[in-house]
């Protein structure tokens, strides 16, 4: 048996990487969509109420849930980078479980940023952002036009030490792979005596 080729049409080709580029447009313009739905929708769920609740509720009140918001955002953004940036993805059959566990942390830590971004932007909406000139400020803002500066000095503070935190942790990684090098009982650097 011989397997003749059938002759190509001309500009076959060209039609199925124009559909191809098509259906890649279609599905970029669609997703841009569905981007802007799920956040005015967390707009929507994420707005004014949960702050109204913070104030009335919690102990600390919208001041504390925005101490809550600012040390939750760079908390959510370290558990995503780690759980995610450390993967080890092609050797995933070797450890099943903790593939799949990381997996599910850190993106339900990345879906987890999308409320934490609505609520900051609850917090600073004066009412001049891209709702029209003649629109009121936020319920949080009229109420507690300062909030802001609480939420962005915890997430300043929250970082600091998630850095100082990496810094210690490196650095004991380090002395503790080195044991060549002497160190100081009283101090434990290293001693620059020879």
């Amino acid at each position: 048996m011989n397997y003749e080729r059938q002759p190509r049409k001309p500009g076959s080709s060209r039609k199925s990487e124009s559909s191809q580029v098509s259906i890649l447009g279609c599905s970029i313009g669609l997703g841009i969509v569905g981007l802007i739905i799920l956040l005015a929708t967390f707009d929507i769920l994420w707005g004014d109420d949960t702050w109204q609740w913070a104030a009335e509720e919690l102990p600390g009140g919208a001041y504390g849930f925005a101490v809550c918001v600012g040390i939750g955002g760079p908390c959510l953004a370290v558990l995503s980078v780690l759980c995610l940036g450390h993967m080890k993805w092609k050797s995933w059959r070797a450890h099943p479980v903790r593939t799949v566990t990381n997996t599910v942390v850190g993106a339900l830590a990345t879906i987890a940023l999308a409320p934490y971004a609505s609520l900051v932007y609850n917090a600073q909406d004066t009412g001049k952002w891209g709702r029209g000139a003649s629109s009121s400020p936020s319920w949080v803002f009229s109420n507690y036009p300062w909030l802001w500066a609480i939420g962005l000095l915890s997430t300043v503070a929250t970082i600091g030490v998630v850095i100082w935190l990496s810094v210690a942790y490196i650095r004991r990684q380090s002395s503790a792979a080195d044991p060549d090098v002497p160190r100081n009982l009283d101090t434990g650097r290293t001693s620059t005596r020879s």
